[in-house]
């Protein structure tokens, strides 16, 4: 069993970080190419939330300081029509 603390996050703080990888364009629409880059993101803003860093803001500043600026939040278009394809919708 390992001594390592884990502290639990709160479904306010989820929705937050959440919304900062949204922000940044670390969304899943976005990151099909390279999950890695999501999970990267995910984990240095878990990590800063739980060394005290509460601020979105902050935490914004913390992915553009160690990935550069904000990600396309635009999806493909090679995603846009499986997802309508999947969902029934027709083609735009």
């Amino acid at each position: 069993m390992s001594s390592e603390l884990h502290a639990v996050l709160k479904s306010k703080d989820l929705l937050m970080l959440q919304g900062v990888l949204d922000a940044a364009g670390y969304s899943s629409a976005s990151s099909i190419k390279h999950p890695e880059r999501y999970n990267v993101a995910a984990k240095l803003l878990v990590e800063r939330l739980q060394g005290g860093m509460t601020s979105a803001d902050d935490l914004a500043k913390e992915l553009e300081k160690h990935f550069g600026s904000v990600l396309s939040s635009i999806s493909p278009p090679s995603f846009e029509r499986t997802r309508a394809s999947i969902q029934g919708r027709p083609l735009r």
